[in-house]
């Protein structure tokens, strides 16, 4: 009995030790909040998956070095890269100096990604993992509007290079971000435009 017993406490032991890393895996993408920013509390892909930091990260836009114009539409492009790798993943969100989520994300490949973190931010399909070595997702951010601008936006982004052996251990994680400031001459429009419409 009390082998039987000791067997029982050591199945139980181990099914503790061994669940994080066989049945966290994320393989569909982020279940949101997860990109390191100030907004998801530092928050990475490393609370589910058992990575070391690699630099190979890389958030580009075609934000132009003037600025953002509120309410414009603009492509968000992301890659990471990793010799040697054949699965990636990522999360990526927009905030305000003060961590509060901004601009709206659009998906413009939905094969390969989706939205998540209530549509504050976009994340890999299950679909949208594999890449030789590499792996780039693009995606639409659209600006705030005039009232609701803040002159500062964030992208944050945490990105994956999984070993694919269906465990989390051995996957790296990569990181990096970006900033804007708003377009000073849309910031005049804005108060122009004021002016007029208030006749003063």
């Amino acid at each position: 009995m009390k082998k039987l017993l000791y067997n029982l406490v050591a199945i139980i032991f181990f099914a503790i030790i061994f669940y994080p890393s066989i049945t966290n895996s994320n393989g569909n993408g982020s279940p949101g909040g997860k990109t390191g920013s100030i907004g998801d509390n530092g928050v990475s892909c490393t609370s589910c998956h058992y990575a070391g930091h690699v630099n190979g990260a890389n958030i580009s836009t075609n934000i132009p070095s003037s600025g953002y114009i509120p309410v414009q539409t603009y492509t968000i492009t992301t890659s990471v890269q990793q010799n040697g790798i054949s699965k990636f993943g990522f999360e990526l969100t927009a905030e305000d100096e003060n961590g509060q989520k901004t601009g709206m994300f659009t998906v413009t490949n939905s094969v390969e990604n989706k939205l998540t973190n209530n549509g504050h931010a976009v994340t890999h399909k299950g679909t949208g993992t594999s890449g030789q070595s590499n792996k780039t997702w693009s995606f639409d951010w659209t600006a705030p509007g005039f009232a609701t601008s803040t002159g500062f936006v964030k992208f944050s982004g945490s990105f994956l290079a999984a070993n694919g052996d269906f465990t989390n251990n051995g996957d790296t994680y990569h990181f990096d971000t970006t900033s804007f400031f708003e377009e000073q001459t849309s910031s005049i429009l804005e108060i122009n435009n004021e002016i007029s419409i208030n006749g003063n």
